[in-house]
Formats: structure tokens, C-alpha cells, sequence
């Protein structure tokens, strides 16, 4: 008596050629909207440096010893070399305030889709007089950070 065995498969013959388009479709999906929310993570830090930036060459500008150049224009001027887009700039002379306001494009495929095309990012400076300094040698100088005296 002799028996064969065979593996009928139950019947499934052919979902591997439906599941596994669909796993590829799923993947691609899913690497490219975590591309897209890395893109918008890094415009967002890029944004914060860049108005950072403006605000500190802003703020640099409206020192007493800087002659020919107004806070507004060194902040433009730096916007600009970063590839962004200056969109406010509280910067008023003779104020050692500033307060500035960038944006940068974000690159990607879903989320300039769904209507976050910019990324905009605030920051403020303040020039801090040398009268605020301790006394001594560094005070002369001007230079951050300032010792403490024991």
C-alpha cells in the first residue's frame, strides 16, 4: 500500500501576486512621507538658524560704533544669503532691538501638498551695552562670556 501526499495549498494560489504589490505600494508610501516630514523637520531648524542669524546681524548693525548700514538691511542681506525670504523685521535704529521673522521653502512630495509650502520662524536679540558688563579687563573688551569674579 503506498500513500502520496501532496500540499494542495488551500486553495490560495496566487495572493502572493496581490499582497505583495500591495506591501510595495504600502512601503513606498510610508518612506515617502517620512522623507517628506524629515524635509520639513530640517526647513523648520534651517528657518530658526537663518532668523537667528538675522537677528543677531540686525541687532549688530544698530551698535554705536557701526556707521552706513541699517539693522534692516544687514538682516535682509543675511536672509537672503541663507535662500530665504524676510518676512518682518522689527528693526528700528537706535532701538538695540530686533525682531525678525523667515521663511524657507519645504521641499518634499506630501506635505507642500497639504498646504505647508513655507516654514516660518521668529527670533529676537537685544545688544547688551558694555555698561552691563562686571568691571575689570573684560569689560574693555567686550567679550561673552564674561568670568565671574571669585
Amino acid at each position: 500500500m503506498r500513500r502520496e501526499l501532496r500540499y494542495s495549498g488551500g486553495g490560495e494560489r496566487g495572493t502572493a501576486s496581490v499582497v505583495l504589490p500591495l506591501l510595495l505600494w504600502l512601503a513606498s508610501l510610508v518612506a515617502i512621507v517620512t522623507i517628506d516630514v524629515g524635509a520639513y523637520l530640517i526647513a523648520a531648524a534651517r528657518a530658526q538658524a537663518l532668523a537667528d542669524a538675522a537677528a543677531l546681524a540686525a541687532v549688530s548693525a544698530d551698535a554705536p560704533q557701526v556707521r552706513g548700514v541699517t539693522p534692516v538691511a544687514e538682516a535682509r542681506r543675511v536672509v537672503a544669503a541663507g535662500d530665504g525670504v524676510l518676512e518682518s523685521c522689527d528693526c528700528r535704529q537706535a532701538t538695540e532691538r530686533a525682531t525678525v521673522e523667515v521663511s524657507l521653502p519645504v521641499p518634499g512630495l506630501v506635505i507642500p501638498t497639504l498646504g505647508a509650502s513655507r516654514v516660518v520662524a521668529e527670533a529676537s536679540a537685544v545688544l547688551a551695552p558694555p555698561e552691563d558688563l562686571p568691571p575689570g579687563p573684560t569689560r574693555d573688551r567686550a567679550r561673552w562670556p564674561v568670568p565671574l569674579d571669585p
